[in-house]
C-alpha cells in the first residue's frame, strides 16, 4: 500500500476529533439547552406528524443523511478511480448498501409527502434493536480492533484495509457523547422531545461520520500495491 496524497497526522487529528467534537457537542448542547428554540433545530416537534417521523426534519437527522448520501458519491467515483476488480466490487457494495441505509433513513421519500408513521424495514419488530447491537460490535471491531491490530500488519491487504488509527479516537468520542446523551435524557427528561427514547440518533450520525472518512481515506488517499487476493 502507498500514501497518496495522505493527510498529516495535524489534519487527521482534526477530521478524526476536532469536527465530530464540535458537531456533536453543538447539537447535543443545542437539543438539551433551555432553548425550545435551539431544540427545534436539531429534532422538531411538528404538530400533526407521527412522534417518530418529527426528528426527521431535525438538523441532526438530515446531517445523517448527508453523510450517506456522500459515502454513495465518494464510492461512485472510486470505481473510476480503482482499477482492480475486487476494489470496484466493494465500492459496488458500499454505494449499493449506503444508498439503501439512506432511503430506509428518509423513509423511501415519504417522510416529505406523508405525515404518518416511518415504514421501512429497519422499525419491523424487533429489526432495529438487533441492527443497533450488529453496527455496535461491527464498529468497535472494524474501527477499532482491526484498526490497531492491522495498521502496521505485514501483509499488504490487512495494512490497506485498516482504517485509521484516528478512527479509535472517534470511537471514543462516540461512547463518550452517547453517555453524557443518555445522563442528560434522565436527568433532565424532555417528554415532549421528539429524539426521546431515540437518543441514539447523536452516536449513529457519528458511525455515518466516520464510514465517510473511512470511504474518503481508500478512494483518494490510499494505493493498493500489494498482491490482488485470490
Amino acid at each position: 500500500m502507498i500514501d497518496a496524497g495522505r493527510p498529516t497526522v495535524r489534519a487527521r487529528f482534526v477530521l478524526y476529533g476536532v469536527v465530530p467534537f464540535v458537531l456533536l457537542g453543538t447539537m447535543v448542547l443545542m437539543y438539551y439547552s433551555d432553548s425550545p428554540a435551539l431544540r427545534e433545530i436539531v429534532s422538531p416537534d411538528i404538530e400533526g406528524v407521527h412522534p417518530h417521523a418529527q426528528s426527521e426534519y431535525g438538523l441532526l437527522e438530515n446531517l445523517q443523511n448527508v453523510a450517506l448520501a456522500a459515502i454513495v458519491v465518494v464510492a461512485v467515483l472510486g470505481l473510476r478511480r480503482k482499477r482492480l476488480a475486487w476494489e470496484r466490487a466493494a465500492l459496488l457494495i458500499l454505494a449499493a448498501g449506503s444508498a439503501f441505509v439512506l432511503l430506509e433513513e428518509i423513509d423511501y421519500g415519504m417522510q416529505y409527502v406523508d405525515d404518518g408513521a416511518p415504514r421501512n424495514l429497519h422499525r419491523i419488530g424487533y429489526t432495529e434493536t438487533v441492527l443497533e447491537h450488529a453496527a455496535r460490535f461491527g464498529v468497535l471491531t472494524f474501527f477499532g480492533g482491526f484498526a490497531i491490530l492491522f495498521a502496521n500488519s505485514r501483509r499488504p491487504l490487512l495494512r490497506y484495509l485498516a482504517p485509521d488509527r484516528f478512527s479509535v479516537l472517534t470511537i471514543l468520542l462516540l461512547t463518550a457523547f452517547q453517555e453524557i446523551v443518555w445522563k442528560l435524557a434522565d436527568r433532565y427528561p424532555l417528554d415532549h422531545g421528539s429524539l426521546s427514547g431515540r437518543e441514539i440518533e447523536f452516536a449513529e450520525f457519528g458511525v455515518y461520520y466516520l464510514l465517510l472518512l473511512y470511504s474518503i481515506d481508500m478512494v483518494f488517499w490510499r494505493e493498493y500495491e500489494g498482491d490482488a487476493p485470490a
